[in-house]
């Protein structure tokens, strides 16, 4: 099954349906990223390809007979870049490792630019790359709140999101008012709500 974050590798011919954008780079394999939404028929999954720049993003729904194979975000936290003597010293690598250090008793995933990379082998994180780190959680209880105390100056230095059987959350909203309303992502859209888990 897949879920928003997940990357998806898709068949070629998913291309010839849609009209891709002209800064779009077409590789030797097409990869794409799933995203939130309903898509017009259950036979179809929103997803939305990336370029080179922040700005270039492409959203379509592509036939699911057409993904060849799904890479979740959590199977990518012992991976290494293909190019990692390039990118070692980049802040956001250097993010990674220490997560990875961190959170190894936790269930969580990397999503964004360095989740594409980790994912694809094909070049996407720059210097002024964020890392995007997703933490897994069924209830409040799952969260490492030791560690958030523990650690509280590389965590508060990130954009973490909380995913739930809900959908996905700011974990700085939540450890900021945990029992008030708070944006909550979810396929049918942002919902300001209390039920998160």
């Amino acid at each position: 099954m897949t879920h928003a974050h997940d990357i998806v590798k898709l068949d070629k011919e998913v291309l010839d349906s849609i009209h891709v954008p002209a800064w779009y780079t077409l590789e030797e394999d097409v990869f794409a990223t799933v995203r939130r939404g309903v898509p017009r028929n259950p036979s179809y999954l929103p997803v939305g390809l990336r370029g080179t720049e922040r700005a270039q993003r492409f959203a379509f729904e592509a036939p699911c007979n057409m993904i060849k194979r799904t890479i979740h975000p959590w199977m990518l936290t012992n991976k290494e870049s293909f190019r990692t003597a390039a990118i070692n010293t980049y802040p956001v690598y250097q993010q990674y490792l220490r997560a990875r250090t961190l959170l190894k008793s936790v269930r969580w995933g990397v999503g964004g630019s360095l989740g594409f990379e980790l994912a694809t082998g094909q070049a996407a994180v720059k210097p002024t790359s964020d890392l995007d780190l997703l933490l897994y959680a069924d209830t409040a209880a799952k969260l490492p709140y030791d560690l958030f105390t523990q650690e509280s100056d590389f965590f508060q230095n990130l954009d973490i999101q909380v995913i739930t059987p809900q959908g996905g959350f700011a974990l700085k909203e939540f450890l900021a008012q945990p029992n008030k309303k708070i944006l909550l992502k979810t396929d049918e859209g942002p919902k300001l709500t209390t039920e998160i888990w």
